[in-house]
């Protein structure tokens, strides 16, 4: 192998290497203890979320076209309620622990931490970078695990789509882990039973590693070194 090839590949495998290193996992909670909260977004604390009494502590979207925005370690991710049978809006459940993100439709209910599913009502995961889905916690509400669902029903099944095309059907579960399946914008669309509970309570995501710089930086070197032969 001569000089330069020799350094070429040296310097794929730098790339390369660099590229598995920024490929690290990362855990968005959006539970108590330990929850992330959002950088930006239009969003109150507290008294009421769509007409629905919330905790103090809780969060709820003003204006949910916006959504709730987080950043963590280099992603970014913004999050939207959606439900195509009426106005919904975003809240992040912190008290007192065991619940997350969910979504609150009109007429839903009235009472503190209400969130069963109404038909169709959605999460949108839009991250700013390709990733790897590796898993969603799933929480059924009133501050309660998919195993222990209480008064607010089970966790129940939802349908996954991933960047507009639909992935599969599945049953939501405690930290539920994925194959590693990958893209941008993840969509969680509840599918039932309708006194069910649907929160999310954390999401884990690694990067996609950039490709093609080892690659380009090969072809680079390859044709330094056919010129020098060339010239030779």
């Amino acid at each position: 192998m001569n000089k330069h090839l020799m350094a070429a590949v040296a310097a794929v495998g730098m790339v390369a290497g660099a590229s598995a290193a920024q490929a690290s996992t990362v855990t968005i909670v959006f539970q108590n203890p330990g929850a992330d909260t959002p950088v930006a977004g239009n969003f109150t604390t507290g008294g009421q979320c769509n007409a629905i009494n919330i905790s103090g502590a809780d969060l709820c979207t003003v204006d949910d076209s916006t959504g709730f925005d987080y950043a963590k370690s280099g992603v970014n991710l913004n999050v939207v309620a959606l439900n195509a049978g009426g106005f919904t809006s975003l809240v992040q459940d912190l008290a007192p622990t065991n619940s997350g993100l969910a979504v609150l439709t009109t007429g839903e209910g009235s009472s503190d931490d209400q969130v069963q599913l109404s038909s169709a009502e959605e999460l949108e995961f839009d991250f700013n970078v390709p990733v790897f889905l590796e898993a969603i916690d799933f929480n059924a509400g009133a501050d309660r695990d998919c195993s222990n669902p209480g008064s607010e029903g089970p966790c129940g099944t939802f349908d996954l789509f991933i960047d507009g095309s639909l992935e599969g059907s599945f049953a939501a579960m405690d930290d539920m882990p994925f194959a590693s399946l990958s893209g941008t914008v993840f969509r969680i669309v509840a599918t039932g039973p309708l006194d069910g509970g649907f929160t999310v309570g954390s999401i884990t995501v690694s990067q996609v590693p950039v490709p093609g710089a080892g690659l380009l930086l090969l072809s680079g070197l390859g044709g330094l070194g056919l010129t020098r032969r060339r010239k030779a």
